[in-house]
């Protein structure tokens, strides 16, 4: 049960961080280093496989599950934020 869990917390829980930490990391992008839309899209993108990645291997690696979930949560968290709060800033 443990691995299933690990596991769906790796595909699913990574699919959410990765995509709430490229869309934060766009939005600086464009908000703080002038970067055109579609290129900061493109940057982030490319850097999401990495970032995937990274929290697959993090959620087998650490042997605190409830780490993992409560560092995904927090990191997801604060980066859909960011992006609400930047988003409607004025560039």
């Amino acid at each position: 049960m443990k691995t299933f869990a690990r596991t769906m917390l790796a595909i699913v829980g990574g699919y959410v961080g990765t995509s709430a930490i490229i869309a934060a990391l766009a939005v600086i992008a464009v908000a703080a280093g002038g970067m055109e839309r579609s290129e900061a899209a493109t940057l982030t993108s490319m850097l999401g496989f990495v970032i995937y990645l990274a929290v697959i291997i993090w959620s087998f690696a650490d042997p605190a599950l409830l780490r993992v979930a409560l560092g995904l949560g927090a990191v997801s968290g604060l980066s859909y934020a960011v992006v609400l709060l930047l988003a409607r800033a004025p560039v």
